[in-house]
């Protein structure tokens, strides 16, 4: 797993051994949908929602992106992201570019919507692995849950986006409160859905 473009480009990141339910961004959807966001990103608000490895953020960094929040329920992750920001020679700034929260996705969007922050650009990678085979609905039910709590509130900036990476086998709805689908690419067995805030 690496760095794709950007400041940090060819850097080697830390993934997961043995972990069942972190499943990492492929190089490929990485590459992709940065080439969708393009500019988008540079001087942004960035989140990365269960952040895992830190991989998704850490590009956006590299891209130029302003700030960027990782959030994930593992402390294990949590270090992780720390080993992969250092890789990158970003523990040695201020932390003033990114944000450490060890925080289960629903009460991490409460939390940030307390705050009133507000992100250019939100990515939304659960571990849909874990809901997958006998367990489908608890997938769903977490997509489910997440996307209808971000619509309540006013994290993803007007004129923001929200990509929402799952398998296919998890079909996600057209629109959701404020927040309509207006794009969708798939990479394999994997499809990255973009939703806006429709006002």
């Amino acid at each position: 797993m690496r760095v794709i473009a950007g400041t940090f480009r060819g850097r080697r990141l830390a993934a997961p051994k043995g972990k069942r339910f972190v499943r990492p961004t492929t190089d490929r959807v990485k590459e992709s949908v940065f080439s969708i966001l393009r500019e988008q990103v540079v001087d942004a608000n960035f989140l990365d929602l269960c952040a895992g490895t830190g991989s998704i953020g850490i590009e956006a960094l590299s891209r130029g992106a302003k700030h960027v929040t990782f959030l994930d329920r593992d402390p294990q992750c949590i270090a992780m992201i720390e080993r992969n920001l250092d890789v990158c020679g970003l523990t040695v700034e201020p932390r003033a570019r990114y944000n450490l929260l060890c925080r289960d996705v629903l009460k991490g969007i409460a939390a940030l919507h307390k705050r009133t922050v507000v992100f250019e650009v939100i990515y939304f990678d659960p571990p849909y692995g874990v809901g997958l085979g006998d367990n489908s609905q608890n997938s769903i039910e977490l997509y489910a849950t997440s996307l209808a709590l971000l619509a309540e509130t006013t994290l993803l900036e007007i004129d923001g986006t929200l990509l929402v990476e799952h398998a296919k086998q998890v079909v996600l709805p057209d629109a959701v409160g404020s927040l309509i689908r207006d794009r969708q690419a798939r990479y394999g067995d994997t499809l990255v859905s973009f939703y806006q805030r429709n006002l």
